[in-house]
């Protein structure tokens, strides 16, 4: 993107930013700024944080108690949270949650705890979303082609044919960042924005186009009657295959697992294994089963 676009998306980023929503239009993701979303995690954040936010508002405090004692006894990506956010998603940014189909009394606390909000925290937060979309989306736009593409053929699925709805929130979990399927729905964090961020997308991305992956990890597990060394091994190979499409068309880039040790801290001893047994699918030197054999000869233990 030229500097005059780059220019024109920050301009109309503080035109709208006292309403409270930027819809970012690319060919991969929508990025939105949305207040009830926000609302939504900021109150989860809250309500988990060992010293949150101080207010003399009995709204806000019953909103944070609510959070604290019911919501978050629940991951944000637990069906029933999740449906939460979901449903404030689409609500957008009007005034009354009528009609969104969270239950009455939630319904009732967030609305009560929204004037509050407004006040305080939400112009801070919308405007760090805001910058966060506008510093995001040329980036995005640099690399989204030839991450699709070869996303798409390591997984062997189509990209999604529409973009993908992505909210911006000031909190978006412990993680940064979570997805929901069906359609693929991001949430993530607006924090500093760098090329990890690209890394980020399109690895939340990726949740909605690795099932025949994970499928056939199963199905080789059956047949060599074994188990993972630990759970959820699809989600390493999800790591991997993200990491690394990013780091070999990203400039000087370590993938994300690599660098912050999250490969080694969920999965020990995957690493070379990936390297070893994976890579070689993604460089296009061996086919998908064979791929996925080796990993589950290699990382499997016996039942």
């Amino acid at each position: 993107m030229n500097s005059v676009a780059h220019a024109l998306l920050r301009a109309a980023s503080i035109l709208v930013s006292t309403l409270g929503v930027l819809t970012a239009q690319q060919t991969t993701f929508e990025f939105h700024s949305n207040f009830w979303v926000n609302l939504h995690h900021f109150l989860y954040k809250q309500a988990v944080a060992k010293s949150p936010e101080q207010s003399d508002s009995e709204a806000w405090n019953h909103a944070v108690e609510v959070y604290r004692t019911d919501i978050t006894k629940h991951e944000l990506l637990s069906r029933d949270i999740s449906g939460i956010n979901i449903a404030l998603a689409q609500i957008e940014n009007t005034e009354s949650l009528k009609g969104s189909g969270i239950d009455a009394e939630l319904t009732q606390t967030l609305e009560r705890a929204a004037p509050i909000y407004k006040a305080r925290w939400w112009p801070q937060h919308n405007r760090a979303n805001l910058d966060w979309i506008a510093t995001a989306t040329p980036l995005v736009a640099k690399y989204e082609t030839v991450m699709k593409k070869e996303l798409s053929a390591a997984y062997q699925t189509p990209w999604p044919a529409d973009p993908i709805r992505t909210d911006v929130a000031e909190y978006a979990s412990w993680a940064g960042a979570y997805t929901v399927l069906d359609p693929t729905h991001i949430t993530i964090s607006s924090g500093p924005v760098s090329q990890a961020v690209v890394e980020s997308l399109f690895h939340e991305a990726s949740h909605g186009m690795i099932q025949k992956i994970s499928d056939a990890l199963t199905a080789e597990l059956d047949s060599q009657k074994k188990l993972f060394q630990r759970r959820a091994f699809w989600h390493a190979v999800l790591f991997y295959t993200a990491g690394e499409v990013a780091q070999r068309n990203l400039d000087d880039y370590t993938m994300f697992g690599i660098k912050n040790s999250v490969l080694d801290r969920g999965w020990p001893g995957a690493l070379p294994i990936l390297e070893k047994d994976w890579k070689p699918y993604l460089d296009g030197k061996i086919d998908l089963a064979t791929a996925v054999h080796r990993l589950v000869t290699d990382y499997g233990v016996a039942k």
